[in-house]
């Protein structure tokens, strides 16, 4: 190759690196400086730091308002999570077996719906039968709403299985129940527990249902967040406390990658 063949072939590779690089940045860049004001000793959101303080994460777990929105939208996450996982292994199956893609694709519709319209549709129903306003409810919606996420990684999981070992155990006269939970259960597992927590995130952070959906007793934090943000401005707390989810979320996604390959799945 000549000289001009190797500028050429070097110009397109920092041309493609670069482009790696600024997409890279500009979906990190809004996490990455939040967790970093986080640690500013400014009483207002400023950059660069007027000074390093871990002031703000202390304020955080003294304030028993965000306190209390953060274990109400981790409980909310668990119980859904936990019903929808319920939901979907039963459903999962019968898809496996059956491979009906009508009840497939009604299923996983609420994949492609506007939350938002959807929202409205689910709040007349409850209000219809009289529902309206319990954690319950609330709950139920969540469930709802997470178990398409949930079933697209647990069907999947099931059909990357090798159906051989099933029809082994049933030649060895194991029956239904004891194939599933010696066999099948074991196999797909790791796509069960990535389906749930990527349920338990999508919950987690749910601003638009749960704005129809829960009362005054039940907010959760991002639904106090944005409602503050709107009315009172940015506070510091919020960001101290949402420089820790980001983190955590963060640290489960790495770990997901890294134990489970959970990236396959999307």
């Amino acid at each position: 190759m000549n000289a001009a063949g190797k500028a050429l072939s070097f110009a397109a590779k920092a041309l493609y690196y670069g482009a790696v690089a600024l997409s890279f940045l500009f979906v990190m860049a809004p996490s990455v400086l939040m967790m970093i004001v986080a640690f500013n000793d400014a009483d207002y959101f400023s950059f660069p730091l007027k000074g390093v303080s871990l002031n703000w994460f202390a304020e955080m777990l003294e304030n028993d308002n965000y306190r209390g929105s953060v274990v109400n939208s981790l409980k909310l996450a668990v119980y859904a999570t936990a019903l929808s996982v319920l939901m979907t292994m039963p459903a999962s199956l019968w898809l496996y077996r059956r491979t009906n893609r009508f009840v497939e694709t009604v299923l996983l519709a609420p994949l492609f719906f506007p939350l938002v319209i959807w929202s409205l549709g689910l709040l007349q129903l409850y209000g219809m039968l009289g529902l309206s306003g319990r954690f319950i409810t609330l709950v139920l919606a969540h469930a709802v709403m997470v178990t398409p996420f949930i079933l697209r990684v647990v069907l999947q999981s099931l059909r990357e299985m090798n159906r051989r070992l099933e029809e082994a155990a049933y030649s060895l006269g194991a029956g239904r129940w004891s194939t599933f939970r010696r066999v099948i259960l074991p196999i797909i597992m790791p796509g069960v527990l990535v389906g749930a927590v990527f349920g338990f995130l999508i919950s987690f952070t749910d601003v638009t249902l749960t704005t129809f959906i829960s009362s005054s007793g039940s907010t959760t934090f991002p639904v106090r967040v944005y409602s503050e943000q709107r009315s009172e401005g940015l506070n510091m707390v919020v960001l101290a406390w949402s420089a820790v989810i980001t983190f955590v979320i963060f640290l489960i996604s790495l770990l997901g990658e890294k134990f489970a390959k959970w990236s396959r799945y999307f």
